[in-house]
């Protein structure tokens, strides 16, 4: 017989799961739902192998999300601190961060009756100590009269820093109130001494079968020179301890004024800290607003001595342009003055051998009217050389000059 699952339902068909491991697909039927097993069907097509693959992955990683979902709900949240109670029964809470009850137990003989039957897993703090402070005056245990009780605080985890005061300040308000409600003719508040302590401390008291509140109040007892067995501890209540020493609270209340002093000098210092980081912003923020007026001021005075020295410089090539071309025309001048010297020189020299060429064609008539005697034609010659050499010495000489 061929059976097999709904995993998917389509328009006209549905995905089944066979029992071979194989995705095929039906013919859709008005009453199929998913998960449903069906027998005697028909399939249209089974599945390509990459798509079974696909679908088969897509069904795991849904499974195994849905698991890590149902993980992550169910799992209990730690407990970040334990807190006793010691009124003549001691008593211990496992709280998390929200105030929630985790864990409850009781740490001597005369706690076991009041712990018993408390619902507490999961439940608020609050509702809790109502139940437990009702069960200790039905036993006539707690009286607004006659009692005092000690609330010890042992972080294990980091918490919030006003989170410890929070929970001791309900403890108290809810005992008061319960003790009110129970002994109309009380008139007086309770005496509660809170602490806080480290986890080192509640280590110690395991180990010696006390609650955290009683190992604090027996080592400061034993630090103000009082002498206390810790048997005396195990079986009397803290009340009949310290009547002889003016009372529980006048015991452990110097350990807790130094306590918060040293948390007041802490926050003070801490604020202190906030205010001069503010004040140094502060200081930092002025700081760079002037930086940044000296810097644009420096800016401005750059620009303007970068525009003064453009104009400088500016001012400097005109006057060197205006140089250029001064020389430029006093060069071309004097060129043009040699030109001419020497054109003129040039056309002297042409006249001179003109006329010497003409004296050469006449030699008799030239000396009939100069009355001299003439001379032969190589001294001529050798006196026009002579001539034509001192004139050019005179040349380079006014060349010199100019």
């Amino acid at each position: 017989m061929k059976r097999g699952t709904i995993m998917a339902i389509e328009k006209k068909t549905v995905v089944l799961l066979t029992a071979e491991g194989q995705f095929i697909r039906v013919k859709k039927q008005a009453h199929f739902e998913i998960g449903e097993e069906i027998t005697d069907y028909e399939s249209v097509r089974a599945i390509p192998r990459i798509r079974q693959r696909m679908l088969q992955t897509g069904v795991f990683g849904a499974a195994l999300l849905l698991i890590i979902i149902c993980f992550l709900m169910l799992r209990t949240p730690p407990v970040v601190a334990y807190v006793t109670m010691d009124v003549n029964p001691s008593i211990e809470l496992g709280l998390d961060a929200r105030e929630k009850v985790r864990q409850l137990r009781a740490l001597n003989e005369d706690a076991d009756a009041i712990v018993t039957g408390v619902k507490y897993r999961g439940r608020d703090l609050e509702t809790v100590m109502n139940e437990l402070a009702h069960k200790l005056v039905d036993k006539h245990m707690l009286t607004s009269d006659d009692g005092e009780i000690v609330i010890a605080s042992v972080p294990i985890k980091p918490v919030a820093e006003q989170w410890e005061k929070q929970v001791t300040q309900t403890m108290t308000r809810v005992l008061d109130e319960v003790t009110k409600q129970e002994d109309l003719e009380g008139a007086s508040k309770l005496e509660v001494t809170t602490v806080s302590l480290p986890v080192e401390v509640r280590n110690e008291a395991e180990a010696n079968g006390v609650s955290s509140g009683k190992m604090a109040f027996w080592l400061i007892s034993e630090s103000q020179g009082h002498e206390l067995s810790l048997e005396t501890l195990k079986k009397d209540s803290l009340k009949k301890i310290a009547a002889s020493w003016g009372g529980v609270n006048k015991v452990m209340s110097p350990h807790e004024k130094k306590k918060e002093k040293k948390q007041d000098d802490k926050k003070d210092n801490i604020d202190k800290n906030k205010i001069d980081k503010k004040d140094n912003k502060e200081n930092k923020n002025d700081k760079d607003k002037r930086n940044n007026r000296d810097k644009i001021k420096r800016d401005e005075k750059d620009q303007i001595k970068g525009d003064k020295k453009d104009e400088i410089d500016k001012s400097n090539k005109n006057k060197n342009d205006k140089r250029e071309k001064d020389k430029k025309e006093k060069r071309d001048k004097r060129n043009k003055n040699n030109i001419d010297k020497q054109e003129k020189w040039k056309k002297l020299l042409d006249e001179a051998k003109q006329k010497n060429k003409s004296e050469k064609s006449s030699p008799s008539e030239n000396r009939h009217h100069s009355g001299k005697e003439h001379k032969p034609y190589k001294e001529n010659k050798e006196g026009k050389k002579h001539k034509r050499d001192k004139e050019k010495q005179n040349d380079d000489r006014s060349n010199r000059r100019e």
